[in-house]
């Protein structure tokens, strides 16, 4: 039982038998007293573990992975609650763990670049996709918002071209189709310029070339319709574009059929395709056209003629198809 007497908290033990109740009186201003020196204890200890993470990078592996693969709102959250002026960015820390991601799988090389450029998928890199739980939904989000279609997949001479050509405005955002984790970064396969390729959830793989600037790193998570590239021209490009590759199990596949046919301009002048979803835990849907890479034949009769030292191997040359 408890009862307020005059500024005390007064405290009634009953107890048994004859004996007398306990009378135990406990002023209010100590319970303040001790209320308030809690409350400072604790403040402080929040206050030296946030400024202790900022004064040492907030490299702590808890502090270094919780905000990483968060959405942004829940970012400027962290943001908001930790130091303000010590410790590295969200992009640092990203770059810093993208880039350990990357040396554990063997991802970022040039040796990864041509192995996903073939569809040739280390379980490892499947399975480092699909961690993050967002297999995406079966449908590829169009690379450019409002980007026109160009070149379809199958055009050109000998239907060398197995891919999607997307023009837009220099500099405009190229997006990933769907979730995954970029394998690739850099200028090294002939003919794509500046280029980035994502492995996604079931193994599939997504190729955006002719970039004017990449904007993520190998090993890096990436979600559905986040910004890799801007949109350029480099490489053997005749305009700005993105050239789009889907790849599985070694053939390239059409990405249209994935595609919502409402983002896409200029669409008419594509071959009417039947539109479908591809989950990533079942088998490639029949009705999508799957082909092995066919050689460029006007850049193998470029290269046979080029005697300059820049020309890559035989092998090198016949697995990768330089993008008209």
């Amino acid at each position: 039982m408890r009862m307020r007497m005059s500024g005390k908290l007064s405290i009634l033990v009953l107890r048994r038998g004859a004996r007398a109740p306990l009378h135990i009186a406990i002023p209010y201003w100590l319970i303040s007293v001790v209320h308030t020196c809690a409350l400072t204890v604790f403040g402080f200890i929040g206050f030296c573990g946030w400024h202790m993470q900022g004064r040492y990078g907030m490299s702590g592996q808890h502090v270094l992975y919780l905000g990483l693969d968060a959405d942004p709102e829940r970012w400027s959250l962290f943001e908001r609650l930790g130091p303000s002026q010590l410790g590295p960015s969200r992009e640092e820390l990203q770059s810093l763990a993208a880039h350990a991601r990357a040396q554990r799988l063997g991802l970022g090389t040039r040796v990864a670049a041509s192995s996903l450029l073939t569809g040739v998928i280390a379980p490892a890199w499947a399975d480092e996709a699909a961690l993050g739980g967002d297999l995406g939904n079966g449908t590829l989000q169009w690379p450019v918002e409002r980007g026109r279609f160009g070149r379809g997949y199958g055009s050109g001479e000998g239907g060398y071209h197995l891919a999607v050509d997307i023009e837009g405005p220099q500099g405009s955002e190229v997006m990933a189709a769907a979730p995954g984790i970029v394998g690739y970064v850099g200028n090294e396969l002939r003919g794509y310029g500046n280029v980035v390729l994502v492995v996604h959830p079931g193994g599939w793989v997504t190729l955006y070339g002719h970039n004017e600037r990449v904007l993520v790193h190998a090993g890096q998570r990436v979600r559905q319709g986040q910004q890799l590239a801007d949109l350029g021209s480099t490489g053997r490009s005749v305009g700005p574009h993105v050239h789009f590759e889907l790849i599985y199990q070694g053939r390239n596949c059409d990405p249209l059929p994935f595609v919502t046919p409402s983002e896409v301009e200029h669409l008419s002048a594509a071959e009417p395709v039947q539109h479908t979803a591809w989950n990533p835990r079942q088998a490639k849907p029949e009705s999508v056209r799957c082909h092995r890479r066919i050689p460029h034949p006007q850049h193998e009769r470029e290269d046979d003629d080029d005697n300059s030292s820049n020309l890559v191997g035989t092998a090198e040359r016949t697995e990768q198809t330089p993008p008209g």
